[in-house]
């Protein structure tokens, strides 16, 4: 008994290799898509488990490992930032100091920071930093 096999043309589409076009295409675009809300200094900050409001109108404080300091982006130094924050709030008496600082630097010089925002005569200010997982794993 000899069976017949017929041999049929493929009429249909495979669709499943255009969807990994498609997914991969998706995750590219997610990947390269850039999720920083604040851009400017790059420091590495210091890991926290609680967060805290962030106010819309703020000013940026920034000190970097090479001890430069940033206001809103802008370089200053030790000796004029005390006299550009109060020019800063002057203008705006209840805006809220936010303090950036890399994970390395000393105490010292954060609390140099604290007293600097203290001197300029702002009445709020906080200290930055990235919200940390359970796992341990951080996030921006």
């Amino acid at each position: 008994m000899k069976l017949k096999l017929k041999k049929k043309a493929i009429t249909s589409v495979a669709l499943i290799s255009m969807t990994d076009i498609v997914f991969l295409l998706l995750i590219f675009l997610l990947i390269s898509s850039s999720f920083v809300t604040h851009q400017g200094v790059q420091i590495t900050l210091p890991d926290s488990n609680s967060t805290q409001k962030e106010f819309t109108d703020n000013i940026y404080l920034t000190l970097t490992q090479d001890d430069e300091i940033f206001i809103n982006n802008q370089e200053s130094n030790w000796q004029s930032v005390v006299a550009d924050l109060k020019q800063i709030i002057e203008n705006k008496p209840d805006i809220a100091i936010m303090i950036q600082a890399d994970q390395e630097i000393p105490l010292k010089k954060i609390i140099a920071l604290i007293d600097v925002t203290k001197l300029a005569g702002s009445k709020r200010f906080f200290i930055a930093t990235k919200l940390q997982n359970v796992e341990g794993d951080s996030e921006r």
